[in-house]
């Protein structure tokens, strides 16, 4: 009886085991992204595209469903003059003009890697000039400009993210088969243009895409609060040195960024452009120093002096004056060239046209900042005051120039559009320049600003909604001068 209850008491107070795998236990896996159905395209004759009435029966409630080919509505489409009505793509792919994508092989080492599942996806019983479609519209709404190719598109977004969109067939029975969409980043932020690939990816798909202000506005992706408002900026307390208690400070500040434009180094100029850039935004910096940064880049004749460097000499010349290379354009290149093109001296004009159009839009990022800063403080008129005649004759006719120019560079249009705006609001006489403005110097087509303004936004409507936004605006100030 003693025995029992020992044996009964040890029962009592032992823990109870369970077995686990070592090796599950071990592996950890970090989701990103929801899993994506992946089959392997093969290199397989292209198969006939299936519909939802050739699936059997049995396959039916596993396949995916025939997605709605109706346009999908979203904050953009307030601006179309009918809400969902349907629009004519600027991509158009033939389903049989699809390939199947080429596998990777040890003989052939330049073919593309294996795809990767958050840059691709398959969609099924959708045909690809609906795919074709969906992405196009996606890419006006997020202003991302592109050049279309039979079955791929380049394109560049406002962050110089380059990256291509290509369509493949995936042949397959029984609901495995489909249209592959493959994004590939090229150069460029890996995060913004992940930010970028999803909704592309999901469009393709048929799902709605929810527009955000930071997609119109190009605002940051990672602050959601003026640096201004932040805690620690707001905090009086003394005894923090990094407070910016004097002018003297912040415009120790802006000297740095003088010192980056003024190196001979190259990476030095294109991290001073953008510094400058962050300087202007008080989103991004203290106003009292975006203030101080955006006098000193409108104005030569500031009061603080630029001292031996000029931000205003420096900026405005790379806005007004061309160069060698203004005339080369990488995004118009052909998607089969730059696969096959191997010639330093492409590779080296190319590189040396990309710096200078960074630059140039960094410049014109910089200004459109600056200006609108100082029309917000209603302070622009009085610091531009003594440069009022070199802005009427110079800057605003080649502002207008990039506006006349918004089919080949639409972003450089929509800042220049954006500059001339608040440029209106400043001074009248600025207005009446701008609408009696007959033609522009090196720029083609005839015509003053408002017929500029008005071509641009039939470019906007059809290829960059923030171009669309900035030009209607623009206009509406003109118009009620």
């Amino acid at each position: 009886m003693k025995h029992s209850n020992r044996i009964a008491s040890l029962n009592k107070h032992t823990l109870r085991s369970v077995a686990i795998n070592p090796a599950a236990s071990q592996h950890r896996t970090l989701l990103f992204n929801p899993p994506l159905k992946r089959v392997d395209p093969g290199t397989t004759t292209m198969a006939p595209l299936k519909t939802a009435a050739s699936v059997p029966t049995s396959t039916v409630k596993q396949a995916p469903q025939l997605v709605d080919t109706k346009p999908m509505l979203t904050k953009k489409s307030l601006s179309d003059p009918v809400i969902g009505a349907a629009k004519k793509s600027k991509w158009n792919v033939l389903h049989s003009a699809l390939k199947a994508r080429p596998s990777p092989k040890p003989t052939t080492p330049c073919a593309l890697p294996p795809p990767l599942k958050c840059t691709s996806r398959l969609v099924q019983y959708t045909s690809a000039d609906i795919i074709s479609g969906r992405i196009a519209t996606t890419l006006q709404a997020r202003s991302i400009k592109a050049k279309y190719c039979k079955t791929a598109a380049k394109c560049r977004t406002l962050d110089f993210v380059k990256f291509y969109v290509r369509l493949y067939v995936v042949p397959g029975d029984e609901g495995e088969g489909g249209v592959l969409v493959e994004l590939q980043r090229v150069s460029g932020d890996y995060m913004s243009f992940m930010y970028d690939c999803r909704a592309i990816l999901d469009a393709a798909e048929g799902k709605e895409i929810i527009m955000d202000d930071s997609d119109y506005n190009n605002k940051s992706m990672y602050l959601r609060l003026p640096v201004s408002q932040m805690s620690f900026a707001c905090n009086e307390d003394a005894t923090l040195d990094h407070d910016l208690k004097t002018t003297q400070d912040e415009e120790d500040i802006i000297n740095i960024t003088s010192e980056l434009l003024s190196s001979p180094q190259s990476d030095s100029n294109m991290l001073g452009m953008e510094s400058l850039v962050s300087l202007v935004d008080a989103n991004l910096t203290s106003k009292s120093t975006a203030i101080l940064a955006a006098k000193r880049l409108a104005c030569t004749r500031h009061e603080s002096g630029n001292g031996p460097f000029s931000l205003h000499n420096y900026a405005m010349s790379l806005i007004i004056y061309e160069d060698d290379h203004a005339d080369y354009d990488d995004d118009e290149s052909s998607l089969e060239e730059d696969a096959t093109s191997s010639s330093m001296n492409v590779s080296l004009t190319r590189s040396i046209a990309e710096h200078t159009r960074r630059l140039r839009t960094h410049a014109l990022i910089a200004l459109s900042n600056a200006l609108d800063l100082l029309n917000s403080e209603k302070i622009l008129c009085d610091t531009i005051s003594a440069s009022k005649q070199w802005y009427a004759s110079v800057l605003i006719p080649s502002l207008i120039g990039y506006v006349k120019s918004a089919s080949t560079n639409p972003y450089d249009a929509t800042l220049a559009a954006r500059c001339l705006n608040s440029l209106a609001m400043c001074s009248k006489m600025f207005a009446l320049t701008m609408k009696n403005s007959e033609g522009c110097k090196n720029i083609g087509g005839g015509g003053g600003c408002l017929s500029a303004l008005e071509r641009a936004g039939e470019i906007g409507r059809d290829e960059f909604e923030l171009l669309l936004r900035d030009v209607e605006r623009c206009q509406s100030t003109l118009l009620g001068c």
